[in-house]
């Protein structure tokens, strides 16, 4: 009888192989490519793709006995972190390239128009779904970033409040706009793009809601995370984009990080925040959300569960040597409680380099001018990065850059380390 282990060795095989030929297919035409693109077996918990090796963050430089220059350039080198972070690099230069999405390829009549509202992570979670559903559907994608309107029922007021790049300055509403390329690659049409459509009269343009968005993803009233693994590897196939047979996770982390394309300027300016911190390969990321939080749901008011995890981890993942913490936080009040908890470890933040200092709070946003706006996301994209790529991972189920996060992770990551400081209410994992 074949082993567990022995099966799982000859399963990777066949997969190396299989993405060794396949790459360069991709590559060049990942779009038309009908070729498999990974196959499992129901039976099997997890992934196995490419290797991204793990990211760091920074917070305190002053301890570190080697020169702050002496260890970026460390970093850059061919051995260093950023030279192996795979969210450092383009994502055509992946081990298993991750070529850009042509979105104005549709042949379905149905237009898909988002008006989205909510904080930066609950957009993007919504836009994969719907960019998701609009390629297996063949269909073409909008994002309004502009004033949306409320049903009927509603008097048709603007939404104005709930926009991302909305600003009220002198009592007038303003927005920052086009918003999220100002930090990210173009998702979906264009403006003139999706006008030129509408003008046609070819196309039926729908909104949905957010309820129908999370039906088009996951076929009914489920919730965020489930503990049933035949729901979240479910096979899947997108032909038109060259996915036959993938389990739902390996499909949404790769297809969020052909989607997901950080804008060069603003990756390298993480990447090198992080990097100029001289962190080891192997860390633990602490998520911890609080600020407006509060307001909506049970909170962590202390960092006791998180070491009583982080200590469970270094015992079963890092060989009982305590690897250093970098902490993604709104509340950068928690890194004097990590380290009066644990004044021998190591906890490292972007606290050091960003404000925040009491909690993140949404509402406060439509104040802040463009300067703090590019602050405050250049910190949480950092973050996203650092949180990302660590090897392991102590978190909040009550936040949505959880779940982005969780999809943000290398292909290869393991639920095993991946750890609800608070589980969420279905419990199980993102799917």
């Amino acid at each position: 009888m074949i082993s567990s282990v022995a099966r799982r060795g000859q399963h990777l095989f066949v997969l190396a192989t299989a993405l060794a030929a396949l790459s360069v297919v991709l590559f060049t035409s990942f779009r038309k490519d009908p070729s498999s693109f990974l196959r499992t077996h129901e039976d099997q918990d997890h992934r196995r793709l490419l290797e991204l090796n793990e990211f760091n963050d920074p917070r305190s430089v002053q301890i570190r006995l080697p020169n702050p220059n002496d260890i970026l350039q460390q970093a850059t080198s061919s051995g260093g972190f950023i030279a192996k972070a795979q969210w450092c690099h383009p994502p055509e230069e992946d081990e298993f390239p991750a070529p850009p999405i042509d979105y104005t390829q549709c042949e379905n009549p149905q237009l898909i128009h988002m008006d989205i509202n909510g904080g930066m992570t609950a957009y993007l979670n919504k836009i994969l779904k719907v960019a998701i559903w609009a390629a297996k559907d063949n269909s073409c994608f909008y994002i309004n970033e502009e004033k949306g309107t409320l049903s009927e029922t509603d008097g048709g007021d603007f939404y104005s409040h709930s926009k991302l790049g909305y600003r009220l300055f002198f009592g007038r509403d303003m927005y920052i706009i086009p918003f999220l390329t100002r930090y990210f690659g173009q998702m979906g049409l264009e403006k003139s793009q999706f006008e030129e459509m509408v003008a046609s009269g070819k196309y039926n343009v729908i909104t949905p809601s957010p309820m129908e968005i999370k039906r088009q993803d996951l076929g009914g009233k489920f919730g965020l995370t489930t503990t049933d693994n035949k729901k979240r590897f479910q096979l899947t196939s997108i032909p038109q984009l060259g996915y036959n047979d993938v389990d739902r996770i390996s499909l949404k982390k790769h297809f969020l990080r052909r989607m997901f394309r950080i804008n060069p300027d603003v990756r390298d300016h993480a990447c090198n925040r992080l990097a100029s911190q001289g962190l080891d390969d192997d860390y633990i990321a602490l998520s911890v959300r609080r600020g407006d939080k509060e307001t909506e749901t049970t909170i962590l008011h202390t960092v006791d569960k998180y070491i009583e995890l982080a200590e469970a981890a270094v015992n079963s993942h890092f060989g009982g040597n305590i690897p250093t913490f970098f902490v993604a936080t709104d509340d950068c009040t928690v890194m004097d409680e990590f380290r009066e908890a644990r004044p021998q470890w190591i906890f490292v933040s972007e606290c050091d380099n960003a404000s925040e200092e009491t909690g993140f709070v949404y509402g406060e946003m439509k104040y802040w001018n463009e300067e703090q706006t590019d602050a405050h996301f250049h910190k949480f994209i950092t973050e996203m990065i650092g949180m990302a790529s660590a090897k392991y991972w102590i978190g909040v189920a009550s936040t949505n850059v959880s779940y982005w996060v969780y999809f943000m992770r290398s292909l290869q990551a393991q639920d095993d380390t991946w750890v609800w400081a608070d589980p969420p209410r279905t419990g199980g994992y993102p799917w």
